[in-house]
């Protein structure tokens, strides 16, 4: 019996050749989606043996189906892939258990040795983002970032959104002294390095976590 497949990508395109390259590839495809939320329903009602992902989509994107595979657990092996290198985007599909990361531009030359390392190890994840997550040394961790006040939070959002030292302190009603005494807790807390810029690179580069964390 053919594995079956569910493909989600707004680029019709793009998704018409992933669909041929599934087909000769001995997959038989179940449904072909323009859109996150007309998937995930094709999805639930299906449920194949795997899916095919865009990151982003009208309706609903990628990472959020398979968000909700993982919470009505539904054993269908999930496969993303996107044009955004993002670490953030990365992290969170391997901690929804996605199977497969790849990325557009290698896609199609890359479909098959991901399909066959899913098949053999259970997960493939595109070489790139490996390099690219040991290299970073701001990597979101949830355990140091639980260790933040309420108050660190709401300061480490400010420096995220690019507000400055004043701006934030107005906000908060307490002096720019007091901000500069989070900042350094906030620092200490992550295990940041003392460097020039260390807290706003670590801030813009995760801040797509603290919405999910906040939760």
């Amino acid at each position: 019996m053919k594995p079956t497949i569910i493909i989600a990508d707004d680029h019709a395109i793009t998704a018409k050749g992933m669909e041929s390259t599934l087909i000769e590839l001995g997959f038989s495809v179940l449904g072909n989606h323009q859109n996150g939320i007309n998937a995930l329903n094709d999805i639930l009602l299906q449920k194949p043996d795997y899916v095919l992902l865009d990151v982003r989509m009208p309706g609903m994107s990628g990472l959020d189906i398979a968000e909700v595979i993982k919470q009505n657990s539904i054993t269908c092996k999930v496969i993303i892939y996107t044009m955004f290198t993002e670490l953030t985007f990365y992290e969170r599909a391997k901690s929804l258990g996605v199977s497969g990361y790849l990325l557009k531009e290698f896609a199609l030359e890359d479909l098959e040795k991901c399909i066959k390392s899913i098949e053999n190890t259970g997960v493939w994840h595109h070489p790139m983002l490996e390099q690219k997550l040991k290299a970073s040394k701001n990597v979101f961790s949830p355990e140091l970032y639980a260790k933040l006040t309420t108050r660190e939070r709401y300061v480490l959002e400010g420096i995220a959104d690019s507000k400055s030292t004043k701006a934030i302190a107005e906000e908060l009603f307490v002096s720019q002294r007091t901000v500069e005494s989070h900042r350094r807790s906030i620092i200490q807390k992550l295990q940041l390095p003392k460097k020039k810029n260390a807290l706003l690179m670590w801030a813009l580069e995760n801040k797509g976590f603290f919405g999910l964390m906040d939760d």
